[in-house]
């Protein structure tokens, strides 16, 4: 009985990564080169800094920093992998292809070692979930951060 619940997120975790697959083969998946597709960081008012390095960044997407300073909880919220913005996030900031960023969160989930992100189908969707859960971060693309100001990267809105 204890079992169960791991197992139903082991499933979902695989069904996540084999919409990836479908997506692609229906002819879905958009190549974009590095810098065609400008991205922010936005994020619950509750917890997240105004400014983080990239490399701390990093951490935080990679479910190495499970906390902010002030003790709330990181709750990731990004865009699934089969879309133009997810894809570049993999690319981007993970040097991942979508498969490989979906494998590593799944193995990352089923160690215990983090908590399943959050993934959304549009940018309104994902605003909306952070503007509604403290700690929650998310990248967008730079002209969709829904009135929320975008945390600076080095020093930058947008990269």
């Amino acid at each position: 009985m204890r079992n169960i619940p791991r197992l139903l997120l082991i499933i979902v975790c695989l069904w996540l990564s084999l919409t990836s697959f479908t997506s692609e083969e229906s002819g879905f998946n958009v190549a974009f080169s590095q810098g065609d597709i400008g991205l922010a960081i936005i994020a619950n008012s509750k917890g997240a800094p105004t400014e983080i390095s990239l490399s701390k960044l990093k951490s935080v997407l990679k479910g190495e920093q499970q906390r902010w300073k002030d003790g709330t909880k990181v709750t990731l919220a990004l865009m699934k992998t089969t879309t133009p913005i997810g894809d570049e996030i993999a690319k981007r900031l993970l040097g991942m292809t979508s498969k490989e960023l979906n494998k590593y969160f799944l193995a990352q989930v089923f160690q215990g070692k983090m908590s399943s992100p959050q993934f959304f189908d549009s940018e309104e969707d994902l605003i909306k979930f952070i503007k509604n859960n403290e700690g929650a971060i998310g990248i967008v693309g730079s002209k969709s951060t829904g009135g929320l100001n975008p945390i600076l990267v080095d020093g930058k809105k947008t990269f």
